[in-house]
């Protein structure tokens, strides 16, 4: 008889920083329980998304495909590119919700038998509406957008919701753009009532309804997620005394994308000072402290149902979060490792060994094509590719290098992004801006900027050349923008 498949659990937060998990080297982090799952598993310490903003970088997690390729290139209904670029690649059209054509990870493992679950938000349209094999139970919410969701229908139950929605517009960032100084504090929503208790709750229900079949189950949390307020006494938790800083706090952006500096991630916070940057941090923290207690508890009830043994965990976020870091906040357009680098923590008891940790490059584009090969499901891969083996034995990584892209139209401004990342190098190549090229062995915090420095000439066309490489093989349709921007780059 052949062995049972393993379940998968994902818990996939949306914006935690990579560096703020005690585990990842926080001082300031109250992360037991993220850590301990990191002790008992495999951290990877160079997990990058393929575009630092939740809709596209979802849909690719769930493909294995490029933004470019699903076409999801955004958050919001539209993404306006130059109309002369149009002229000549033709229509470049934003598509949510993601079409069920694009083969998916839900797909293939709903095919092959597992009972499918997913709560929180999904984020890639039609919220309400059961996606792409995750049709067995199907609790998801839209975050704080106009509508009575799973999650707004509970706490209409209770008298919430317009507690909810009224502090959400209170700690909104749109007023931020007037102030220079983003908002950060306590909610007044309850603890069992919260956005990220009540994700956890979903996921208890999941499992105390299971069956005889193996199941993949995702437990979406918002959080870290701005409006950057928790409950109880999450907010006061970490001390601002015990924040450290980001390094790259006092860069001025002068030596960056003129776009950065407009950005509204810098203008939202570009009255800040030090103690502003530590009241917002010790917030942040108190939050993913929520989380990690939550998180704990969902933990605990898989352990207390038998099932930890016979279950994959993988913890991971969308994308990152700047927190200071350039004196920016939120994720993208920048490609920096707070925005484009994500934790991931990988448990597999007696298959995965635990307290391990993997400095190799990994896109969550590789996600479904890994999960597929460790539950012996047949997956379409997209482009990603399979960690099975360097997950398990002492197979090689299958990547030397990364890519990522950013496509924004956001307060007026446009932002197109390509990048590449080795071991060692990064260059961000801005198709409407100055590019920018870092050394991350000797600059891990990317201050200094080497785009045009001449003895870095050489590397630099080269990872010009990937780019264009890549983008042609993927069947990019800014393929021929992009080989122009490169080739302008030794102009």
């Amino acid at each position: 008889m052949a062995a049972r498949r393993p379940n998968i659990l994902i818990v996939l937060m949306d914006q935690l920083q990579r560096g703020a998990l005690g585990s990842y080297g926080c001082r300031a982090a109250r992360t037991p329980v993220f850590d301990r799952l990191a002790s008992n598993g495999l951290r990877l310490t160079r997990a990058y998304v393929p575009l630092p903003q939740c809709a596209p970088a979802r849909a690719s997690m769930f493909t294995g495909r490029y933004p470019h390729q699903h076409r999801v290139y955004r958050v919001g209904d539209s993404t306006e590119f130059p109309a002369e670029w149009q002229a000549e690649v033709g229509p470049l059209v934003h598509r949510t919700p993601l079409p069920e054509s694009v083969p998916s990870l839900g797909q293939a493992f709903k095919a092959a038998g597992y009972r499918m679950g997913y709560t929180g938000p999904w984020h890639m349209g039609d919220d309400e509406i059961p996606h792409h094999g995750w049709t067995d139970f199907w609790r998801t919410y839209r975050y704080w957008k106009d509508g009575r969701d799973f999650y707004v229908r509970h706490l209409e139950r209770h008298g919430l919701a317009e507690t909810f929605h009224r502090e959400h517009r209170r700690f909104s960032a749109s007023g931020s753009l007037d102030s220079g100084i983003f908002p950060s504090g306590a909610s007044a929503v309850p603890v069992e009532h919260a956005r990220t208790t009540w994700a956890v709750d979903q996921a208890v229900e999941f499992l105390d309804s299971r069956d005889d079949r193996p199941w993949v189950f995702c437990c979406s949390i918002k959080d870290p997620h701005p409006p950057i307020i928790s409950p109880g006494d999450f907010p006061d938790l970490v001390s601002p005394d015990d924040v450290d800083l980001p390094v790259s706090l006092s860069d001025d952006l002068s030596t960056k994308p003129r776009t950065l500096r407009a950005s509204v991630q810098h203008q939202w916070v570009r009255n800040m000072t030090d103690a502003d940057w530590r009241r917002l941090i010790a917030h942040y923290h108190g939050l993913v402290a929520h989380v990690d207690t939550e998180v704990g508890r969902m933990l605990d009830h898989l352990q207390a149902e038998g099932l930890a043994d016979d279950t994959i965990v993988i913890v991971l976020s969308d994308h990152g979060e700047s927190l200071g870091a350039h004196r920016m906040i939120e994720k993208g357009p920048s490609m920096y490792e707070e925005s484009l680098g994500i934790p991931f923590i990988v448990r597999w008891a007696g298959r995965i060994d635990g307290g391990n940790v993997s400095d190799a490059l990994f896109s969550t584009i590789d996600l479904t094509s890994t999960l597929g090969d460790l539950c012996d499901v047949v997956v379409d891969p997209g482009e990603g590719r399979s960690f099975a083996g360097a997950w398990t034995s002492d197979a090689p990584a299958p990547r030397d290098a990364i890519f990522a892209e950013f496509y924004s139209h956001f307060e007026g401004q446009q932002q197109f992004i390509k990048t590449v990342c080795t071991d060692r190098w990064k260059l961000n190549l801005f198709l409407l801006d100055d590019s920018e090229l870092y050394d991350l062995h000797a600059d891990p915090h990317e201050v200094t900027n080497l785009i045009d420095h001449p003895a870095h000439a050489a590397t630099r066309a080269a990872l010009a050349q990937r780019i264009v490489d890549w983008n042609y093989e993927t069947a990019d349709p800014l393929a021929p923008i992009v080989k122009r921007a490169a080739q302008a780059l030794d102009a």
